[in-house]
């Protein structure tokens, strides 16, 4: 299976659990009176939207270059990230601002038979979807899948925490403090929601990274430095930057390794498929 299809696969894949999730979620959320079910399907709902973006993106970002687009449409898929993570974070913020409202206005009584089941149902689809979706992620390295990936992260966790505070709801219902059980809904939210913030907002920071032409996190300037040491090349001779799963990569030559552009590319080449990275590689020459 090519890393294209394996990206694709997911992501369809990604699509069609989300809007199971969001349509069996809105409904026992209704049924219930809770509003962490309805955040919960709320953020499948989103996952469905933004699983098919990516698939958008993924097919415009392969698109060839043409008279519109000369260097082809690669920011698209940090362009879908961006988007993806904006999205979140008021999705966030929208039920942190619920939430409390709620605590205003006295709590909410919420039927935990149902919001038991939800809990249950739900934790263990996502932790198979987002099983499923790593398996995929293993062949197919792309910051579309990474983003999906970590969307389903946020759900599987979100969907566990959401048990175990009905869990805990249901056993205060058993104790002297009973009258306290209305808060543990918006109490939730509160801490759900305010714990996942930071997550969109790296999704943020890193598609703003890439959309920039920054430099790629991690070992791969180095990775690419000592494969091509053998031609006699500075680390300040290599200019890298990633987007989305492009890999930009610009080398200075002088004059005498001109003969040894061709094995270069060729090595540059080689190394950036090895690492499921799509390259682009430029050569300049510096004259002196």
């Amino acid at each position: 299976m090519t890393p294209f299809i394996a990206e694709r696969r997911a992501l369809r894949f990604s699509a069609i659990s989300a809007s199971f999730f969001a349509l069996s979620g809105l409904v026992l959320g209704l049924a219930s009176g809770s509003i962490t079910i309805l955040f919960d399907s709320g953020y499948s709902l989103l996952s469905l939207v933004l699983a098919s973006l990516s698939l958008l993106a993924l097919q415009h970002a392969r698109k060839p270059a043409d008279d519109h687009y000369p260097f082809g449409r690669l920011t698209v898929e940090p362009l879908a990230v961006l988007l993806k993570g904006v999205v979140i974070a008021l999705v966030c913020l929208f039920s942190l601002v619920s939430a409390v409202w709620s605590l205003a206005q006295g709590g909410r009584l919420v039927t935990l038979d149902l919001a038991l089941l939800f809990g249950v149902a739900n934790v263990s689809g996502c932790l198979l979807t987002w099983w499923w979706l790593k398996r995929y992620a293993r062949i197919a390295r792309s910051s579309l899948l990474a983003a999906e990936l970590r969307q389903w992260q946020m759900d599987t966790w979100l969907s566990a925490a959401v048990m175990l505070g009905f869990a805990l709801t249901w056993g205060l219902t058993l104790t002297p403090w009973a009258n306290f059980a209305r808060f543990a809904d918006p109490v939730m939210v509160l801490v759900i929601a305010g714990y996942f913030l930071p997550m969109p907002i790296r999704m943020v920071r890193g598609a703003l990274r890439e959309l920039m032409f920054g430099e790629p996190m991690g070992s791969i300037r180095q990775d690419m430095v000592e494969e091509i040491a053998d031609f006699d090349i500075a680390s300040d001779d290599v200019r890298l930057a990633q987007v989305g799963s492009f890999l930009m990569v610009d080398i200075q030559l002088d004059k005498q390794q001109i003969d040894d552009a061709e094995e270069i590319v060729e090595s540059v080449e080689q190394h950036c498929l090895q690492r499921n990275l799509r390259p682009i590689t430029s050569i300049t020459l510096v004259t002196t």
